[in-house]
């Protein structure tokens, strides 16, 4: 079965972009829908990081972002629910872990901040989940338009590099740095002039 990047030929690769996991599988074995979205989710990932590193880390802070939202929100539900218990000391501590200062603050008012701080937190996550959503509401593509978008780029490389690119022979990998390379030919050549 197929699992690193430089295991895979560009045609398959094209395939699984497409939405196709049984080119994953080898020799016939069969594999869960689940295991083989996650090896497809892995590789396509592999390949965006080396094609364009800069995005990806732009992906990685958002999803890092996203998942500090959760973890603040949930640190508020639970501070809610060691007031009702009466943990006050607790309270304070978790608050402070997010950076709020509590010294001065009377339990009445700590319960307060929670509460302004919870209705922030979830105005806040709600904000940015339509962000998010309405970012990839257009980026919904047919497998047609992976296949003609991934021929356009291969006779385009081929032009650049006055070069011959057999997708059933040259794997992902290299092709994803053969990508990446243009890239920063391009990038150097319009900073150049």
């Amino acid at each position: 079965m197929i699992e690193r990047l430089n295991q895979i030929t560009l045609n398959d690769f094209i395939e699984l972009s497409c939405g196709n996991y049984a080119c994953l599988l080898s020799d016939c074995k069969s594999m869960s829908e689940s295991t083989l979205k996650e090896i497809a989710s892995k590789l396509l990932v592999e390949y965006r990081s080396i094609v364009n590193p800069s995005n990806m880390k732009a992906m990685v802070m958002d999803k890092e972002d996203m998942l500090k939202e959760r973890a603040k929100l949930l640190s508020l539900r639970i501070c809610q629910a060691l007031v009702s218990l009466g943990f006050y000391d607790d309270v304070r501590q978790v608050l402070g872990q997010l950076n709020v200062d509590t010294r001065n603050m009377s339990d009445e008012q700590v319960i307060s901040k929670i509460d302004y701080l919870l209705h922030s937190t979830i105005f806040e996550q709600k904000r940015n989940e339509e962000r998010r959503s309405e970012e990839h509401k257009g980026n919904k593509v047919t497998p047609e338009q992976i296949r003609s978008s991934f021929d356009a780029e291969i006779a385009f490389l081929m032009t650049f590099f006055k070069m011959s690119i057999d997708s059933r022979v040259i794997n992902a990998a290299v092709y994803a740095n053969i990508v990446h390379q243009a890239d920063v030919e391009i990038s150097f050549r319009k900073r150049s002039t």
